[in-house]
C-alpha cells in the first residue's frame, strides 16, 4: 500500500492556515497564542490585520506565500500615507487618517501574524523606519471619562439587564481596575478587607499574573458605592461577577462588548479611559491641583510621588507608564 505523501506548510495555500487570506492569519494567531489563552491579545491582533488583509487583496495577493518585502515595504508606505491624510484608492474608497501609535500597532501586528505563519522574522518590518516617526506615549489629550457620565452609562447597562457589566465600568473608574481584574475580584475578599482596614486589595486576574499586595487603593465614597453595586449583582453562590457557567472570553462577548458600545454613545471611548479618569483623580488629591492635561505642573515632587502611586494602583512597574494616562511633563 502506498503511503500518501505529506506536503509540507511551506507549500500549501497560506501556509497551511486556511484558504481564505484573512481566515488564515486568524487561525495563525490562535495557534501562536493557544486557543484559550491571551484572549485580548489575540482579540486585538484579528481586528487589525483585516486592514493588511484587504491591503493585500487590493494588491492581487490571496496567499500568504506571496507576500515578501516588497509587499510588508508597500504596506509601511500605505501606513505612513494615512498618517497626514487619507488615502484614496484607485476606485474611489477612501482610508481615513490613523494615528502614529495605531500605525505602530497595525505593523506590530503584521510582524505577529507573519512570524506566527512562517515561523520566521524574513519579513519583519520595522515600524520606526517604515512610519518615519516615532511613536509617543505621553497622553496629549483630555479624558473624558467623567464620574457623572460613568454612572449614567451604567444606569444604561442595568436598564439594557446588563448589571454585570456596568458593575465592570464603575469598577474601572472608581478603583482603577482593568476590565478582566473587574470581573475576576474576588468582592468578598474586598468587602473584608475595606471593613477592617479602608483599603482593598487588587489581586485578581491582574495583567502578567503580578499579585502584588502593595496595589492596595483606598475605600473611598466612590469605591464603596461601586463595590457594594458589584457585590448586589454578583451571580448566586460566586465569590466574582463570574458565574460557575460563564469565562472570561464569554462575559466579554456576552456582555462587555455590549457595555463598550453605551459607553461610546456617552462620550467615552473605551475602559482604558475610565482607568485614567482614575489616575487623574489620584493624581489631583496628591498634588491638590490640575493634572498636567488641565494645567502646568506646580511642584516637580508632588507630582513625581503622583505618578509613582498612579503606576501603584494602576498595577504597572514603570512611573513613566503614568505619563500614558495623565500626561508628561
Amino acid at each position: 500500500m502506498k503511503r500518501k505523501k505529506t506536503i509540507p506548510p511551506s507549500q500549501k495555500l497560506n501556509f497551511g492556515f486556511g484558504k481564505m487570506l484573512l481566515f488564515a492569519f486568524k487561525v495563525a494567531i490562535d495557534l501562536f497564542y493557544g486557543c484559550h489563552d491571551h484572549y485580548g491579545t489575540r482579540r486585538s491582533h484579528k481586528i487589525r490585520v483585516r486592514i493588511f488583509a484587504q491591503f493585500c487583496r487590493r494588491q492581487g495577493i490571496r496567499d500568504a506565500r506571496a507576500i515578501d518585502h516588497e509587499v510588508i515595504t508597500a504596506y509601511g508606505e500605505y501606513l505612513r500615507h494615512r498618517l497626514k491624510q487619507p488615502f484614496t484608492w484607485p476606485d474611489g474608497e477612501t482610508d481615513k487618517i490613523i494615528s502614529t501609535s495605531y500605525a505602530h500597532n497595525l505593523i506590530s501586528t503584521v510582524n505577529t501574524c507573519m512570524h506566527a505563519m512562517r515561523r520566521d522574522d524574513e519579513l519583519h518590518l520595522s515600524a520606526r523606519k517604515a512610519l518615519k516617526v516615532a511613536r509617543s506615549n505621553i497622553r496629549k489629550t483630555q479624558i473624558e471619562a467623567d464620574i457623572a457620565d460613568t454612572k449614567t452609562a451604567a444606569d444604561r447597562m442595568v436598564a439594557a439587564g446588563m448589571g454585570r457589566g456596568a458593575a465592570v465600568v464603575m469598577f474601572a473608574r472608581a478603583w482603577g481596575m482593568r476590565p478582566n481584574e473587574a470581573m475576576l475580584q474576588d468582592l468578598d475578599r474586598m468587602k473584608r478587607e475595606v471593613a477592617e482596614t479602608g483599603t482593598a486589595t487588587i489581586l485578581e486576574g491582574t495583567k502578567g499574573g503580578r499579585k502584588c499586595q502593595s496595589r492596595a487603593v483606598p475605600a473611598g465614597e466612590l469605591q464603596r458605592e461601586a463595590l457594594d453595586f458589584a457585590l448586589s449583582v454578583r451571580p448566586p453562590e460566586s465569590r466574582c461577577l463570574l458565574s460557575k457557567t460563564d469565562n472570561a472570553v464569554s462575559f466579554y462577548r456576552a456582555v462587555l462588548n455590549r457595555c463598550r458600545r453605551i459607553l461610546k454613545k456617552l462620550g467615552i471611548p473605551s475602559y482604558r479611559e475610565l482607568r485614567s479618569g482614575f489616575a487623574q483623580d489620584v493624581y489631583e488629591e496628591i498634588v491638590q491641583g490640575p493634572s498636567p492635561l488641565r494645567g502646568p505642573i506646580r511642584d516637580r515632587v508632588l507630582d513625581r510621588i503622583a505618578r509613582e502611586e498612579i503606576a501603584r494602583l494602576l498595577g504597572h512597574a514603570r512611573l513613566q507608564v503614568a505619563s500614558s494616562y495623565i500626561g508628561g511633563y
